[in-house]
């Protein structure tokens, strides 16, 4: 899921059960009446930053909350690199992103999602169906070797 808006764009997904936002934004100076990093400037360079369980601020209670604060220029080497180096690199990126899409299928078989609503899921994410296919070897697999 995401939402996209002038300044931000926000992307929620789960891993290891686990919810997950990635906020991506342009920078910021300190804002000198509240002392925090809330005046957006567009000649600084913007972050990527990442949350765990849907925090949505970096702080909560006194205790930062956030696992990593990545400035933006990582993100567009990763991007360089892939479309650069499709054989390569852009390979490997885009079987471990299958890879993450397998899980989240598996997970729902595993919460005895029915097969339209994994189909209608992959549609919506543009999922491909080897992708559902090795969701479905995934879970027959483990059932051989439980059995």
């Amino acid at each position: 899921m995401a939402k996209i808006g002038e300044h931000k764009a926000e992307f929620h997904g789960k891993t290891f059960g686990k919810s997950v936002s990635v906020i991506i934004e342009k920078g910021k100076d300190k804002n000198p009446k509240t002392n925090k990093y809330d005046i957006y400037n567009e000649e600084k360079e913007g972050t990527v930053t990442v949350f765990f369980d849907e925090v949505k601020s970096f702080d909560v209670k006194g205790v930062t909350k956030y696992l990593a604060n990545v400035p933006i220029s990582v993100i567009d080497e990763i991007i360089t690199a892939k479309v650069s180096d499709d054989e390569g690199f852009g390979k490997m990126f885009d079987k471990c992103v299958a890879n993450g899409k397998v899980w989240d299928i598996v997970r729902m078989i595993r919460q005895n999602a029915s097969e339209n609503t994994i189909k209608c899921y992959a549609e919506d994410l543009n999922i491909p169906d080897t992708v559902v296919k090795k969701a479905y070897e995934v879970i027959e697999n483990a059932k051989s070797q439980e059995a």
